[in-house]
Order: C-alpha cells, then sequence, then structure tokens
C-alpha cells in the first residue's frame, strides 16, 4: 500500500500538469547492456545479470516538455539464456515479455537539445512458461507477474530523437544462497538490467 502512494505523489502532479499538453507518440526499441551466455545452470548463475542478453520495442506515449511530462509505453521484450533439458542436453531457452512501464519526466534544455531524467514503475506480464532445469536437475519456473522499477537519463536533439540509459530492478529481495533460492523459485527473469533505448518522436 505505501508502495502504490508513493508512486501516486510522484506521478500525479504531472498528469496535471501535462492535462493541456500536445501528446506525442513514441517508437521506442532497445538493446541490453550485456550479452554473456549460462553454460552451467545453478542457483547463483541465474541471478547473474551478465548471463542475460535481449531487446524491446513498441509504441510509446509522452505528454509534457515543459520542466515535468509523463511517459508509457507498451513494449514487447524478448531475453534468451542458455541451460539444460530435462534430458541434461544444453539448451537455449527464451523469455517473452509485455512491459508496461508509466515514468515521471524531467526535462531540462530547448527544442533543440534537452536533457531528460525520468524514474517510475513497470509492470512485466511473462507470455510464455519457461521451465529451465539446473545441474542438479532441479526445475525453476519464471514467474507470470513481475513488477520493477525504472530510472534511467539521457538526451532529446531536435525535438525528434532521443536516447537513453535506463536501469531497471525487481522489487522484490533476490535470493543470494540456494535454499533461499529454491524456497522463493520463480526466479528466472527477475534480474537487475541496464538498458539502451533510443526513440523516434512523430
Amino acid at each position: 500500500m505505501r508502495k502504490i502512494r508513493f508512486i501516486l505523489c510522484l506521478i500525479l502532479p504531472s498528469l496535471f500538469l501535462s492535462v493541456s499538453a500536445q501528446p506525442r507518440f513514441n517508437v521506442r526499441g532497445g538493446l541490453s547492456l550485456t550479452n554473456n551466455d549460462i553454460s552451467r545452470i545453478t542457483a547463483e548463475s541465474v541471478q547473474k545479470e551478465e548471463n542475460y542478453s535481449g531487446f524491446f520495442i513498441g509504441p510509446a506515449l509522452t505528454m509534457g516538455d515543459g520542466l515535468l511530462g509523463l511517459d508509457v509505453a507498451l513494449l514487447y521484450q524478448q531475453t534468451k539464456m542458455k541451460g539444460f533439458d530435462e534430458l541434461g542436453q544444453e539448451k537455449t531457452y527464451k523469455q517473452e515479455f509485455l512491459e508496461l512501464p508509466l515514468s515521471l519526466r524531467v526535462n531540462i534544455g530547448f527544442q533543440k537539445l534537452c536533457v531528460i531524467g525520468q524514474f517510475g514503475p513497470q509492470w512485466n506480464v511473462n507470455l510464455g512458461d519457461v521451465k529451465t532445469f539446473m545441474e542438479n536437475g532441479d526445475e525453476i519456473k519464471s514467474d507470470k507477474f513481475i513488477t520493477t522499477g525504472n530510472i534511467g537519463a539521457g538526451v532529446r536533439l531536435f525535438d525528434r530523437l532521443e536516447a537513453m540509459l535506463n536501469f531497471n530492478v525487481p522489487w522484490k529481495v533476490i535470493a543470494d544462497n540456494t535454499d533461499d533460492f529454491k524456497k522463493m523459485g520463480d526466479m528466472i527473469g527477475d534480474y537487475k538490467t541496464v538498458q539502451f533505448v533510443v526513440s523516434w518522436r512523430f
């Protein structure tokens, strides 16, 4: 409940300031910062962000080009990792998510060059059921719904092109040992990641 109140306190002022602003449609896409594979699935390896690679793309809407603004997007994200199937054979697993980030924006600058900062919550819906088998034969399954938080900064050029560096973190504790990991379960996809984000505004 406290998290919901905190989010509303952050977002509502921007809603009032942006209500008279012209909404701007965006096409947005990007890549994860790292690109490595997991050669052996363990509780520790699954929790390391550098063991994943992925991309995302989709439409976005921004409101308010003044000091405060609001940004919302609907993005398709795909991530991959290497693991083992139930027969012990190496296999590449793919996860697909539908993401809804909602961010409060701070814009400082002019039409031709503007510095942007943003932060807010993100809701992620897993579009598939990925089952992965660790080296000891245990099975772990990804969450269906994951809530994360975004914080990022970047620039906007000539009122059209935006380039940002975004940091996405989960809102729940990730276990740091095998026993806790098994008790919590459903950990794949619940990891910190750094993303390069590019948007084109119409």
